[in-house]
């Protein structure tokens, strides 16, 4: 019984006080209403195994938010986002609308608008090719040597991505390997470059031996 006097004891003056909480935490959240601009990179979901997004223009849109100032000073990029569901299934070129209801955000922040308004995006089909790996070698050997082989291990590689793009490339190259007066040997572990437009390469990278002796 002391517990439910306890509760029920000055029972208005708890409630106006809790009604009192709820008003300022309100007043707090919603006084001082900003806005601010950020460009956001728009996401692309359910997009078919055999497609992939070769180009998109714009590459980011504009997006006006509004919210408490507080929060908006706070705002990281990784909180606003676009996801876009493509329902395309054919390589094409293709024009997306995109509006305020398609942005993602934190509590308490809206998304006003979005700038342009949509967003052409370029689907090409996703193919692989096993390629020739060609090591770029910077430098060279210290005076009186000669780089006498080069082999690489695996020799090849695979790199996925557009048609268009893989139908231009023959080689596929490494990261730089320094070799400015180097009079020994070098093996390392080097990683394959990514061609520009490609997806990926595997593996990522090969062994890469140099041979350097002394001229005869």
């Amino acid at each position: 019984m002391k517990i439910k006097e306890a509760i029920l004891s000055n029972i208005w003056l708890k409630g106006a006080a809790l009604l009192m909480a709820v008003f300022l935490w309100f007043f707090v959240l919603f006084k001082g209403q900003s806005e601010v601009s950020m460009d956001v990179e728009p996401q692309f979901r359910n997009l078919p195994a055999d497609l992939i997004v070769a180009e998109k223009r714009p590459d980011t849109l504009n997006v006006l938010l509004k919210g408490n100032e507080f929060v908006l000073k706070r705002l990281k990029p990784s909180d606003v986002s676009i996801p876009l569901k493509l329902t395309e299934t054919e390589a094409g070129r293709y024009f997306i609308h995109v509006g305020s209801q398609d942005v993602r955000t934190v509590p308490h922040v809206a998304a006003l608008s979005v700038s342009p308004d949509g967003i052409w995006v370029y689907l090409e089909k996703r193919v692989s090719a096993m390629l020739p790996v060609k090591p770029d070698i910077a430098g060279r050997p210290a005076r009186g040597f000669i780089v006498s082989g080069i082999t690489t291990a695996p020799d090849k590689a695979e790199v996925r991505g557009p048609k268009d793009t893989l139908d231009k490339l023959d080689t596929l190259r490494t990261e730089p390997i320094d070799i400015n007066g180097a009079n020994d040997t070098l093996e390392k572990d080097i990683a394959i470059k990514v061609p520009e437009d490609a997806e990926r390469v595997i593996p990522g990278e090969v062994r890469v031996k140099i041979s350097i002796r002394r001229k005869k």
